[in-house]
């Protein structure tokens, strides 16, 4: 009952805070350009821009649907889908952490909750919460079917596994390890039996993605160039980037190497205390069905965590593309937990009785590596593209036009918060004024060309507002 109690007031307090966050925080570059799915609303377009979208799968836009169409630029709308996610992800991975069970799993909980860049997700309107709570469902489900082999469980997983593909695909990683994991008690009967229902019911979805990849392949847009611009790390190094995005801002990514090294050495652990391979061949005696249980647990989670990290590093690497913080979210539930069951066995040695509280100790310095990080999160505002887009419109008199500097999708950013501005867009130069909207991610070079231009067109720059790093720049026809 204590423990119980202890979770649900973390529970509170953590609902409050990203509530409190969410209503603080205006809308940030990704949410927005999630938003402009919802503009001049009909299906066809709706499925369109998701479909044009990299890696962008409809269940999460769909869950933020009916507040979209309610107000479309309210931050606190567009968020409480992850809100309530986050929320609920926290009851599964309790859950989880509960099945092994960790000695210690408020801590667990905590750090959980307290990774930057969990809490980062938690407060912003993205696919990942949503993607990190069926994830955390489907290795439930998943270590139900085991105990319990049977077609209505393996179709359970299946149906939790779609979900996660049509959410966001890379969150099905850790399916994979989980069935390398499995591979490791297969010579026992029972897992054995286990492994096929899982392969079938991992193979299933994979089958029922196909026909939307297929036509999102079709659609999708080569010219997405505003990409997240979060986070901003100076060394583009995959290996390095995988390793700061648990402090996902890049303010101090020490942190984030800091606490991936901690829990990556505690996953060295958890797998050896838990490592199958060769040690129950047939006819021998096996450990008793509570630890066998834990250990095929543990082992399986350090499986999925391996295969999620390793896997989005490999992909990133090889499209030399940055290490986006969301990547690492799918290993993160794992990687805890199985860190908690390194240090439960560790303690468990018969020369380390004695030090039982190594244990938290190590769980309160992973949860002040993240402290940090979420302090710079949670007081760092990001450009107001509200309060930008509200300058535009006073400037926009007579014949005058709006030039969104630099590309295509930069009138999402600014149609998000006034619908109307698309029609004003300059078509042609023929007018006597043009308002450039320039928001905070256009390059300077390609500012210092669009004032250059019309400059040569006769044009003078006759007001000049900013907000955040966001400018307005009224230019009119020299007389």
């Amino acid at each position: 009952m204590r423990t119980a109690l202890i979770f649900f007031i973390i529970l509170i307090c953590y609902g409050l805070l990203t509530i409190a966050t969410a209503f603080a925080m205006p809308l940030r570059l990704g949410e927005i350009i999630q938003a402009a799915a919802f503009l001049n609303f009909s299906w066809e377009s709706f499925f369109l821009w998701i479909g044009q979208t990299p890696g962008g799968a409809p269940f999460q836009y769909l869950t933020q649907l009916p507040l979209a169409l309610i107000n479309l630029n309210s931050a606190i709308l567009l968020r409480i889908p992850s809100i309530l996610f986050a929320l609920a992800s926290s009851l599964a991975f309790f859950a989880l952490a509960k099945r092994i069970p960790l000695r210690f799993p408020l801590f667990a909980l905590l750090l959980f909750l307290l990774v930057p860049t969990h809490l980062a997700y938690a407060t912003q309107g993205r696919p990942y919460e949503l993607g990190l709570f069926l994830l955390l469902l489907a290795a439930l489900a998943f270590f139900n079917l085991v105990e319990q082999p049977g077609i209505f469980k393996a179709l359970v997983y299946a149906v939790v596994l779609t979900g996660c593909l049509y959410t966001q695909p890379s969150c099905f990683l850790p399916a994979l390890g989980y069935l390398l994991g499995l591979l490791g008690f297969a010579n026992l009967k029972t897992y054995r039996r286990a492994l096929w229902f899982s392969l079938g019911a991992t193979v299933l979805p994979m089958a029922a993605y196909a026909p939307y990849y297929g036509w999102a392949a079709v659609h999708r847009s080569g010219d997405w160039w505003l990409a997240e611009q979060f986070p901003a790390y100076a060394v583009k190094v995959t290996g390095l980037e995988a390793l700061m995005s648990l402090d996902p801002g890049g303010w101090n990514p020490w942190l984030g190497i800091g606490l991936m090294g901690l829990l990556l050495f505690g996953l060295i652990g958890g797998i050896s205390s838990a490592m199958p391979l060769g040690s129950y061949p047939e006819g021998t005696p096996v450990p008793r069905a509570d630890l066998l249980r834990t250990r095929s647990v543990v082992f399986c989670l350090a499986m999925g965590a391996v295969v999620a990290f390793l896997g989005e590093t490999a992909f990133s690497g090889f499209y030399n593309q940055p290490f986006v913080p969301y990547q690492v979210l799918w290993a993160l539930p794992g990687l805890i937990i199985v860190f908690g069951a390194g240090l439960d066995a560790f303690i468990r040695l018969r020369v380390m009785k004695s030090l039982w509280f190594f244990a938290p100790i190590c769980f309160i310095l992973a949860i002040g590596l993240c402290v940090p990080g979420d302090i710079e999160y949670l007081t760092t505002q990001p450009t107001d593209m509200a309060k930008l887009t509200a300058l535009v419109r006073p400037q926009i008199q007579g014949d005058a036009c709006v030039v969104f500097v630099s590309e295509r999708l930069s009138r999402y950013l600014f149609e998000v918060f006034d619908p109307t501005l698309g029609k004003y867009e300059c078509q042609n130069f023929f007018h006597k004024r043009v308002v450039l909207a320039i928001h905070p991610f256009v390059r300077a070079d390609q500012e210092r060309e669009a004032l250059t231009f019309f400059r040569g067109l006769d044009f003078a720059e006759t007001n000049h507002q900013s907000s955040g790093k966001g400018q307005v720049i009224t230019m009119d026809v020299v007389r």
